[in-house]
């Protein structure tokens, strides 16, 4: 297997054994709570490595309004590997773990080590995808339209990613808290709040904690979406394989334990 640990036992896929030392002024891995900035537009460039939580990419419009263009569950990258700068704010979305390189030090890695450049080449086709995803969402005519098409993609990536098409899934995880959630689908907390209590009333889903939710009626879901759950699926099969990349990534990020020569010093 080609992973490398941090000094703190975090796993980063793709580098062989026998890369050279770093040391923190090149690499490190740091914790953030939910709503600090990892890193913004000016400062120097890095490539970042999200380990656990999640991470939006965020700008601010001039009436003091954030406005969320993207989101990276772990495990996921951000930054820009092949050129420098970048418009977005990287902030936590929760509270998350990140191991950040310097630019210039992961472009050498990724000479270094052809399956870490499989890996990104990977998640950028990842991103793509959900692009794609949050454009359909956002296509919607009405909020309810927006929150329930949201909700069917997440049942159906879930279904992909655990390769468990023949057992339908009843459980959607919403990654991110409720503002940020409004913010995702262009609209307001009362909004979702409303849209959560009036599923709730048509007994289509019950809710399970803030951040799950459990499906009841699912073919009431697709039809509120007023989206075909064949096509949808359809459209997602062909991010499965990467889907199922980033879950192997999970697995291997939690339980690798195989020793490696390469260490980034934790800061």
């Amino acid at each position: 297997m080609f992973h490398s640990s941090t000094a703190d036992g975090t796993t980063l896929p793709g580098l062989g054994a026998g890369a050279p030392q770093r040391d923190s002024t090149q690499s490190w891995t740091k914790s953030y709570a939910r709503g600090q900035t990892i890193w913004e537009p000016g400062a120097p460039d890095i490539v970042g490595y999200v380990t656990k939580g999640l991470v939006k990419l965020v700008t601010f419009l001039p009436d003091g309004r954030t406005n969320i263009v993207g989101v990276i569950e772990a495990p996921g990258f951000f930054g820009r590997v092949f050129e420098t700068g970048g418009e977005f704010t990287i902030e936590a979305a929760t509270d998350v773990t990140v191991t950040c390189f310097k630019r210039a030090v992961f472009h050498k890695l990724l000479s270094q080590s052809r399956e870490l450049e499989h890996r990104i080449h990977l998640e950028n086709l990842y991103q793509l995808e959900e692009a794609y995803d949050r454009i359909t969402v956002l296509a919607c005519q009405s909020t309810m339209e927006r929150f329930t098409t949201y909700l069917a993609l997440r049942l159906i990536a879930d279904e992909m990613r655990s390769d468990e098409q023949k057992t339908k899934t009843s459980l959607i995880h919403i990654p991110m808290n409720r503002r940020d959630f409004a913010a995702y689908l262009g609209t307001t907390v009362e909004t979702v709040s409303r849209n959560m209590q009036a599923l709730v009333r048509r007994g289509t889903l019950a809710v399970i904690d803030s951040a799950s939710v459990r499906l009841l009626r699912r073919a009431d879901l697709f039809s509120l979406a007023g989206q075909d759950e064949t096509d949808l699926t359809e459209m997602a099969r062909s991010r499965a394989p990467a889907l199922r990349q980033k879950a192997m990534l999970l697995n291997a990020s939690l339980l690798d334990e195989e020793p490696s020569d390469f260490r980034v010093a934790a800061e």
